[in-house]
This record gives C-alpha cells, structure tokens and sequence, in this order.
C-alpha cells in the first residue's frame, strides 16, 4: 500500500474518533411502559394476587388460624414481565414504580433470566415501600451467547405467616435496560 492510502487511511480514522459523540460510545438505553406481559402469579385460598399488563401489581393474604408447629405454605406472588431482545450482555435494569403502598412482608423484585429459567441475577427490596421509587439490578456478566431474548421479571412476592394480614400494592411505570 502506499505511503499516500495509508496516510488518508490513518486521517480518516482519527476523524471519525474525533467527530464521535459521548452518545456514541454509551451503552444503548431500551425504555419499556405499560403494556406489560402478565407474568405468572399465584398463592394460596386465603389470597389475593393480580397483575395487570398496565403495570399494577397487587398481592394480599389473610391467614387467620396460629401455626401450632408449622406455618402453612401459600404466600401470594405476582409478576409482569418484559421480553428484551438482547444483542449483548445487559449491565443494569431499573424499574420504575409510583402508588406503592408495601408492608414489610411484602417484597419488591426484579430478576433477570432466560427462556430456560437460568437466573442472571435477581433483586428484592424488603421492607415497608411506600410512594414513588425505583429497584435496580446489575445482573452477572456471563449471559450466554447473543443476540438472544432474556426474560425481565419484576413484582411482588409476599411471606408466609400464621396469623398474617399483608399487603402490597404498587405501579410499575417503566423498565430500563442498558
């Protein structure tokens, strides 16, 4: 090659460097709202559990007789899901809720997996939530090989007492992914 190819070679190189924007190099940002996927729920007869694909999620038990050894198990759970068609890894995800109103044993999650339930990570917010919030998870790196769909999970779980009465309620807005 000659000396005048690489020469125009090297320039144009450098000017694309220098003509790159800081927006260039982030990491893609995908914004998910309402509607939802409904996602799997359930509990026992003494509750309540729902998901709807506008972003609420609610989930209640009453569970009046005592546990004379044992606690029955039955703690209602209800999730809405987001299907993500990854091209690389997913470096953080951030759901946004409002309208919370959670009893400390009710409990936030966001998880990350894929079609084959293979967890890359999950993260629960434990405690009483109330109002306007967010949960963040950074999931592991090794998420298989790509482009492939991972499966974003995010909801409500809720323990299981005896006696109990618990309840959560709150609405997911968005969920981002980078």
């Amino acid at each position: 090659m000659s000396r005048a190819v690489r020469l125009m070679a090297a320039v144009g190189a450098v000017t694309a460097l220098v003509t790159m924007s800081p927006a260039d190099a982030a990491p893609k940002k995908h914004v998910y709202s309402a509607p939802f996927k409904v996602g799997p729920s359930g509990g026992d007869a003494f509750s309540y559990h729902s998901a709807t694909s506008d972003g609420t999620v609610t989930v209640g038990r009453v569970y009046p007789i005592p546990g004379a050894i044992n606690c029955t198990k039955g703690g209602p759970y209800a999730r809405l899901l987001v299907l993500h068609k990854a091209r690389g890894p997913v470096h953080r995800i951030v759901a946004t809720f409002d309208s919370a109103v959670v009893d400390p044993f009710t409990f936030v999650k966001l998880g990350l997996r894929d079609a084959a339930h293979h967890w890359y990570g999950l993260k629960t917010v434990r405690g009483a939530v109330t109002g306007s919030g967010t949960i963040t998870l950074k999931p592991i790196r090794n998420q298989g090989r790509f482009p492939r769909t991972l499966v974003i999970e995010f909801g409500l779980d809720q323990s299981s007492a005896c006696p109990n009465a618990d309840e959560g309620t709150l609405h997911f807005s968005k969920v981002e992914v980078s």
